[in-house]
């Protein structure tokens, strides 16, 4: 089964990424953003977080607010605590999570039980 499309490139539900792949995703994507440029080192910044969700998923990786009010979909919580580089890069966010999770990350997110580790 496939999730929805990001930049053409799909990922197979469990298929599994490192940090390469994220940054590789990172810039790939944020081409799709033209008025809102990242240099790299942003995009590194980005990558890494996105990499610090993707581990909390598989992992039980821990994450701070700024990322626990990403994964629990809280807008008005991630905005307050974004630095200056992540409140660039909510599209991304919103693009990695619908499309590079299993769909229960949510679940995961408010400490529910029925989460698979794919």
């Amino acid at each position: 089964m496939y999730r929805v499309w990001d930049n053409g490139n799909r990922t197979k539900e469990g298929g599994r990424m490192n940090e390469t792949d994220i940054r590789q995703w990172v810039e790939s994507n944020a081409k799709s953003m033209p008025k809102i440029p990242l240099d790299s080192n942003e995009m590194d910044h980005i990558a890494m977080c996105l990499h610090h969700i993707y581990r909390w998923y598989h992992e039980d990786y821990p994450i701070g607010d700024f990322l626990t009010a990403v994964v629990k979909n809280q807008f008005s919580e991630a905005c307050f605590q974004a630095d200056d580089i992540n409140r660039k890069a909510f599209y991304l966010y919103a693009l990695f999570l619908a499309n590079k999770l299993p769909i229960d990350y949510i679940k995961k997110a408010f400490g529910k039980k029925e989460v698979s580790q794919e």
